[in-house]
């Protein structure tokens, strides 16, 4: 036992040791853990030994078809059985296999590997929902990585990864939520270490083999992707939170230690991690913010179903300025789940000390409804600090605040703003709901009306009572005929995604410049949902094709039989960076692009979606 100097705290002195051994059969898919294993130059024996490929024997990976993670393996001593989901299993016996060379590619790499059978290809066809092949390395493989100079399995570069379980509860420690280490795909998992120790190693011995620690890993929009489900996050956590203090200048995101063998033998769980070698530590910059812990003092019904939570600092901390408009990351344990959400600031910053979320209850909605019922005065909550693009910014003059149902949050917190600052000049607050018992925020509205001549306020009801005298319906051409100036104004935009997508359409044909539209969106760039679908021409490197403004420039040449190199798939590491000589595309803000680069024409093609026809080069 020992005493932490800055904490205080007693904590457990522990041995380093091997907790987790795990071993994934085919590439992509769920691993197995196993208690021993038996180590190769060239990986875990059964690790990656299988990978599924495009006819041409280029890989398929799971950073693409997610739902390869939902295949899962049992080993057997002639071969293995592979499941999925509403499938029948598929049994493999390498004495089965027709072992016929064919090329396989990982990255750069080409070699020769071998078939397995026409059963299994024909099994994970209907898995892909199309034309696959399964190859295996044999028991040797064929791949030889010229940077290390052994032999190597379907593995992304390296024959093994390690990483520690201190460094996973340093990332929780961070993070909104709770991940587990089955995300980061690891061969082993070390305890009774510091955080990221693994980062000093550089040969280490496990059981009867020596392993030397070649690089940091680079981590990729696979760990974004959930293991039991198949869906990719919507916010790409954890890569988002490790990217604010594991990222270095490029904007490359490292977690873990990628490892060679320098002999074979056996290794168990268990085992003692003898440190033989160190080197120093990389060094990443912490842009990480310190979680607010917040309590929850008052809770305000502003309509019906609909309630506001006002919420204080429970420890000594200064709650973070924001920008009217702009939401506040929270995380919820829900039976024992932790569950990230982000809910818009209804409060203003002008009123410094607490914070409010104005939250509808909704069906099925999971967190909106648990708030409702759960949290009460006294409760807390975890928080990061707000952050979004959605706010005020500059803009006071000439402004429309137009939502519907729970969009109206944002709009509140820019007007409470306007009027602590008394900036209310020519403000049209627009709101649609069902009825009046669904009007929030009613009485104050009308307080801010009779006290802001230049403030016309605007209910429009679907659902009114008899009584009712205001404008009825959706959204429609002829109630923006009651907005005086309207293509003058500043207009932001909140509420269902099938209002947003209307209110555009109709704010750009009455003449509104595109410029003067600012709309709210959560999440990552999916698409151009919002605009209807056009076919679009392409040109990468001189090679042509017919494209949309849907997806991604990198799918889409991946759909067209084109490689553009590319790593992580989610803007942080620039692999797939190029530029765009012609056309327009739609790039979404993204850690890999550095300053200036935009204006240089670069853009990132796993996430940047055309809007014209383009043509780029690498």
């Amino acid at each position: 036992m020992s005493q932490s100097a800055s904490t205080g705290k007693t904590v457990l002195s522990q041995t380093p040791h091997l907790s987790q051994i795990n071993v994934f059969p085919v590439k992509s898919v769920s691993g197995l853990s196993l208690s021993q294993s038996w180590v190769e130059k060239q990986g875990l024996c059964f690790d990656r030994r299988f990978m599924v490929a495009k006819k041409d024997g280029s890989m398929i990976t799971a950073r693409k078809y997610p739902q390869l993670v939902k295949v899962s393996a049992t080993l057997q001593h002639n071969g293995l059985t592979l499941s999925f989901p509403g499938m029948s299993p598929l049994t493999l016996k390498y004495a089965e296999f027709s072992m016929n060379e064919a090329d396989a590619t990982v990255w750069s790499d080409t070699f020769s590997a071998y078939t397995t059978s026409s059963k299994a290809d024909a099994w994970f066809s209907h898995v892909m929902d199309e034309d696959v092949r399964l190859l295996y390395t044999g028991e040797q493989s064929n791949r030889v990585r010229s940077k290390i100079q052994q032999n190597v399995s379907f593995a992304d570069g390296y024959p093994l990864l390690v990483i520690s379980q201190a460094s996973l509860d340093a990332l929780n420690e961070r993070s909104m939520e709770q991940h587990t280490m089955d995300r980061f795909r690891t061969n082993l998992v070390v305890s009774g270490t510091e955080a990221f120790a693994e980062d000093s190693w550089k040969r280490i011995r496990i059981g009867e083999v020596e392993f030397e620690a070649i690089k940091p890993c680079a981590r990729c929009i696979l760990t974004t992707v959930n293991p039991e489900t198949g869906e990719p996050h919507p916010l790409k956590e954890p890569l988002v939170t490790l990217s604010k203090f594991r990222a270095d200048k490029s904007g490359d995101v490292f977690f873990g230690q990628n490892l060679v063998a320098l002999n074979e033998g056996v290794i168990k769980a268990g085992d003692k991690i003898e440190v033989l070698e160190t080197k120093s530590k990389e060094v990443y910059e912490d842009n990480g913010d310190e979680k607010l812990t917040l309590t929850c003092v008052e809770r305000e019904d502003i309509a019906r179903d609909f309630c506001t939570f006002w919420l204080e600092p429970t420890k000594q901390q200064s709650l973070p300025t924001y920008q009217p408009g702009q939401h506040l990351p929270l995380q919820l344990e829900i039976n024992g789940e932790y569950v990230a959400r982000r809910y818009t600031l209804s409060s203003s910053p002008s009123r410094p000390g607490r914070y409010a979320i104005s939250v509808k209850r909704v069906d099925d909605g999971r967190v909106s409804n648990w708030l409702h019922d759960n949290l009460q005065v006294g409760d807390t909550l975890v928080a990061e600090k707000p952050d979004g693009s959605f706010h005020l910014g500059l803009h006071t003059d000439k402004l429309l605040l137009l939502s519907a149902g729970s969009g109206i949050t944002p709009m509140i917190s820019m007007l409470r703003y306007l009027a602590d600052h008394d900036k209310v000049r020519d403000v049209v607050f627009h709101h649609q709901c069902r009825s009046q018992a669904d009007i929030p925020y009613r009485e104050e509205l009308a307080n801010l009306a009779a006290q802001y001549p230049q403030l016309k306020v605007i209910f429009v009801l679907s659902r009114p009572e008899a009584d009712w005298d205001g404008l009825t319906g959706r959204l429609s051409e002829s109630q923006l005929k009651y907005i005086p100036s309207l293509a003058e104004r500043q207009v932001f935009v909140c509420g269902p995604d099938a209002f947003m997508t209307e209110a555009k359409t109709l704010l750009l044909n009455t003449g509104l410049p595109e410029a003067n539209y600012h709309q709210e969106a959560f999440g990552p760039v999916k698409g151009n949902t919002e605009q209807a679908t056009q076919s679009v021409t392409i040109s990468v490197d001189g090679n042509l094709f017919q494209g949309d403004n849907q997806k991604t420039l990198l799918e889409q040449a991946e759909d067209a039989g084109l490689t553009i190199a590319n790593s992580c798939r989610a803007g942080f590491c620039g692999a797939c960076k190029v530029t765009l000589e012609s056309g327009e595309v739609e790039q979404p803000d993204v850690p890999a692009l550095l300053p200036g680069e935009k204006e240089e024409g670069k853009v990132l093609a796993c996430c940047c979606i055309p809007k014209t026809d383009v043509e780029v080069r690498s």
